[in-house]
């Protein structure tokens, strides 16, 4: 791009640089503006946002070497020489195919905070050791002596901030094999605790006590369309989403409450 100008980039007939085939990019979704020594990038309303380097921006100065992603889109900031004597960034798309791990990794640390997992350490056991290695502010679901006999094969919650190593672990190794669910909410961990502590444990037709393992993938994304409205309240009561992979990991399930039942939305993670 020449020094002085600027360029809209988006899907549709407003934008200079048009990128028809995303589906997911906004008519007119950012722009960029460069002079001899610097770009600066500024979301332009975007219904799905801008991402430089998986954080989710309103506007951003742009350095070489930077990721930038739109829709389902992905960016480079290379240096332009152009003789000057300091290279200005120049944006290019990226001719590699982003993997679904590293599209949901900028999901995650850009549209869905503050985040945290529930873990299923029966599921995976080197879960456990993850979490301890990690640092990170992590609670079992399970207390008294039961919880501590159970404490390899129990449910665990940990807390991820957006530039969490252990998320980016969670991502890489353990999406698409059913360690767990990703879950959004303003409370703290406690609170949340507290709050998932009540569905351990569902009364059979029986009458029998049975747990229920609704921190397994293959189990939410069946029990949250089933359930009425009410029941749904009770679900989410601080949780702003469930964030669930799909049979196929190149799918995530977006599940949130509208009042009307568990509306889902399927967000493809696959170029």
């Amino acid at each position: 791009m020449e020094s002085g100008r600027s360029a809209r980039v988006g899907r549709g007939a407003l934008a200079d640089v048009v990128f028809s085939h995303d589906t997911h990019m906004s008519g007119a979704h950012f722009v960029v503006e460069c002079d001899e020594k610097r770009c600066v990038l500024r979301d332009l309303n975007s219904s799905n946002g801008t991402l430089v380097n998986g954080a989710k921006v309103s506007s951003a100065l742009l350095i070489p070497g930077d990721i930038v992603v739109a829709g389902e889109t992905t960016f480079f900031v290379a240096a332009a020489m152009d003789n000057a004597e300091t290279p200005a960034p120049a944006v290019t798309a990226l001719p590699v195919e982003v993997t679904p791990q590293e599209r949901l990794l900028a999901l995650l640390r850009g549209e869905f905070q503050p985040l945290y997992a529930l873990l299923d350490a029966a599921c995976e056991p080197s879960v456990l050791r993850v979490l301890y290695e990690s640092k990170e502010e992590y609670t079992s679901l399970f207390e008294g002596v039961a919880g501590a006999q159970l404490t390899y094969f129990a449910p665990y919650l940990v807390r991820l901030p957006k530039e969490s190593a252990l998320l980016g672990t969670l991502v890489q190794k353990g999406w698409g094999k059913n360690w767990g669910v990703f879950v959004t909410s303003a409370q703290p961990l406690q609170d949340l605790r507290g709050h998932f502590r009540q569905f351990l444990m569902v009364k059979m037709p029986d009458g029998a006590q049975a747990y229920f393992r609704f921190y397994d993938p293959r189990v939410l994304r069946i029990y949250l369309p089933t359930c009425l409205p009410e029941e749904v309240d009770q679900f989410f009561g601080p949780i702003q989403n469930y964030l669930v992979e799909d049979e196929a990991p190149g799918t995530l399930l977006h599940f949130s409450n509208k009042g009307r039942g568990a509306e889902a939305k399927e967000i493809g993670l696959a170029p």
